[in-house]
């Protein structure tokens, strides 16, 4: 089985369409699978939105985390409840693309990590080309500074097999916010782990207002990379 983990806060508007079109082309690509949102207590509904939209369909769950919030520790927390051998990590505001799961699902029979990149051919980034640049070099930093061959560290649409984690301590791994699919990716490499990357467009949101501020996080991802040099966790 496959499953979809969809990390939300206050994405109410826009969470019930996205859903709903990961569920038809997982459907049409006759994929065994699962959409689990994992909602951090949004005080905009999101959870019963998703709950009251999808009532008659099986495959749609919502966890709600209380008294916890952050986006990589949702992503633990939706892998702990997750039934699939398969985990696909997307982001809950439509940048990335669910046509291209089909595709990415099948990649991880041959490679330990499938990676949605925006940043080898064929990628890119409508929203913001500002965002886009930014996050370029910071990704020529990570390559330098990890002697990762890895383009898009930071992308955070991921397919795995759940066996990888097993060669991970998940505590030094899933804290903090988008800085944790670097160390995810790292100690993947690290333990001999095969990475493939596709390209990936990053579209425009479906609703609601972005929580990723790049700069906002620039200096946590900077000392996350160092450490990871420094002291390798």
């Amino acid at each position: 089985m496959v499953s979809v983990i969809l990390p939300t806060y206050n994405e109410r508007d826009g969470i019930a369409e996205l859903v709903a079109e990961i569920v038809a082309i997982a459907r049409a690509a006759r994929l065994d699978f699962e959409v689990l949102v994992v909602d951090d207590a949004s005080p905009d509904g999101t959870a019963a939105h998703v709950e009251e939209a999808f009532h008659a369909e099986p495959t749609v769950r919502v966890h709600v985390r209380r008294g916890e919030r952050g986006l990589a520790s949702a992503i633990r927390r939706g892998i702990e409840q997750a039934l699939g051998d398969l985990v696909v990590v997307m982001d809950s505001d439509g940048n990335h693309d669910p046509a291209l799961l089909p595709l990415m699902v099948r990649c991880a029979t041959d490679f330990d990590v499938v990676i949605g990149s925006r940043y080898v051919l064929g990628g890119g980034m409508l929203t913001s080309a500002f965002r886009y640049w930014a996050s370029y070099a910071f990704n020529i930093l990570i390559r330098i500074v990890l002697g990762l061959r890895i383009h898009d560290s930071l992308s955070g649409y991921l397919v795995f097999r759940r066996g990888v984690l097993d060669r991970l301590d998940a505590d030094s791994v899933f804290h903090g916010y988008g800085d944790y699919a670097i160390r995810f990716l790292y100690h993947t490499v690290r333990g001999g782990g095969r990475i493939l990357e596709i390209p990936t467009v990053y579209g425009f949101r479906k609703g609601g207002e972005s929580k990723t501020r790049f700069f906002a996080y620039f200096w946590t991802y900077l000392a996350s990379v160092f450490r990871l040099r420094l002291r390798g966790r």
